[in-house]
C-alpha cells in the first residue's frame, strides 16, 4: 500500500478522533504523530531505509545510519503519549519480523517503544537513551531478554543473551520421556507425549529404523500452541520371536529444526508362545 494511502488511513482510523473534528491541540498532535510513525514503520516493512533515514532527528542520524536494520513484516500502533507541551511523544507499537533461531526463520512479534520530537516543524524519531528501552524498530530483542540486558552494543542483545533466548525457546518444546519398552515376543504398545509450549504451532516429523513389525506413529503432524501430541510405538513380532537390539526413533520439530531421539527397547514379556 502506498505511503500516502497509509498516512491517510491512519488519520481516519485514529482511535477516539474523528477526522474534521479535532477540537484540541493534543488531538491534532496525536494525529500528526500517528501519521509520521505509520510512515516511518511502513518504510521498514518496505525495506526503504533511505526514506526512513530522512525521518530521523539530526542528533540520531549517525546512530541510525550505522545500526543494523531489520525488515519488518507488519506493525500496529498501540498508543501515543505526548509530553513537553506537545513537542515530544512516546509511541508504543507491536512490530513483527522474521527471526533466525537455530538455523530457521520463525515469525516473532514484540513490543517496540520509540520516542519522537518536533524538529524543523516535523515529527522525527530520535534515540532518547533509556536503559531497557527498545528504540529502533529494526532492533527486535527476543522476548526472554530482560529489560536492561539489551542496551549494550548500541541497543543490540549480545551473543550470550541471544544464545540464552534461543535456549529458552527450545526449552518450550519437549517429550515426557526418551525411552519406551516393547515386548519382543508379543504384540505391545507404548507411547511418548510431545508438548508444545510455544505461542504458535509447530510441525512434527518422525524417522527411524525399518524393523519388521515395528511402527511409530504421530496422532497428528501439527501441534497447536500449548497442545500435546502422543506418539504411539507398536511392535507385532513375526512367527519367530527373537531378541532385538534397541533402535532409535527421531522426532524433529519444525521450524525449530530441533530433534529428540527416543530409544526403543525390546524385552521379553513372559514365555515365547509355542506352536
Amino acid at each position: 500500500m502506498p505511503i500516502k494511502s497509509l498516512v491517510a488511513l491512519s488519520l481516519i482510523l485514529t482511535p477516539g478522533i474523528v477526522l474534521g473534528q479535532l477540537q484540541t491541540p493534543a488531538e491534532q498532535a496525536e494525529v500528526a504523530v500517528r501519521a509520521r510513525v505509520t510512515e516511518f514503520l511502513q518504510y521498514h516493512v518496505d525495506g526503504n531505509f533511505r526514506k526512513a533515514y530522512e525521518m530521523v532527528a539530526e542528533d540520531t542520524k549517525d546512530e541510525y545510519f550505522g545500526s543494523g536494520k531489520a525488515k519488518l513484516t507488519s506493525f500496529s500502533i498501540n498508543d501515543v503519549k505526548l509530553t513537553d507541551n506537545l513537542t515530544k511523544a512516546t509511541v508504543n507499537a507491536s512490530i513483527s519480523k522474521m527471526v533466525m533461531i537455530v538455523g530457521e526463520e520463525i515469525p516473532m512479534t514484540t513490543l517496540s517503544t520509540t520516542t519522537w520530537k518536533i524538529e524543523n516543524g516535523k515529527w522525527v524519531w530520535y534515540n532518547d537513551v533509556k536503559p531497557g528501552t527498545l528504540m529502533d524498530p529494526g532492533r527486535t530483542s527476543l522476548p526472554s531478554i530482560a529489560p536492561g540486558n539489551n542496551t549494550a552494543n548500541g541497543g543490540l542483545p549480545d551473543a550470550n543473551a541471544i544464545a540464552a533466548a534461543a535456549q529458552n525457546i527450545l526449552q518450550q518444546v519437549g517429550v515426557d520421556k526418551r525411552q519406551v519398552t516393547l515386548a519382543a515376543n508379543k504384540v505391545s504398545e507404548d507411547k511418548v507425549v510431545f508438548h508444545n509450549g510455544m505461542p504458535g504451532s509447530v510441525h512434527l516429523e518422525l524417522s527411524g529404523s525399518d524393523v519388521p513389525g515395528f511402527s511409530a506413529k504421530l496422532e497428528q503432524a501439527n501441534a497447536r500452541a500449548g497442545g500435546d501430541v502422543p506418539i504411539v510405538f507398536r511392535y507385532e513380532p513375526g512367527d519367530t520371536a527373537s531378541r532385538r537390539d534397541p533402535i532409535t526413533v527421531q522426532l524433529v520439530v519444525q521450524p525449530l529444526n530441533q530433534a529428540f531421539e527416543i530409544q526403543v527397547n525390546f524385552a521379553a514379556a513372559g514365555p515365547v508362545p509355542q506352536k
